[in-house]
């Protein structure tokens, strides 16, 4: 993957705030960034699903 990849977060910021329920997973996924790099995104990835898997 090229280190200047980057990942466009608006849908999935859009989806969170209509979707998901107040939490940790929405205030997270919220907070980011419109655009963050995929290495990054890939690391907040990991930490979104065990958020999900917690709630």
């Amino acid at each position: 993957m090229n280190s200047g990849s980057t990942v466009d977060l608006t849908g999935l910021k859009r989806f969170a705030l209509q979707t998901l329920p107040s939490g940790s997973l929405r205030d997270d996924i919220i907070a980011q960034p419109d655009r963050i790099g995929a290495q990054e995104f890939l690391a907040n990835a990991r930490v979104w699903l065990r958020l999900a898997r917690a709630s």
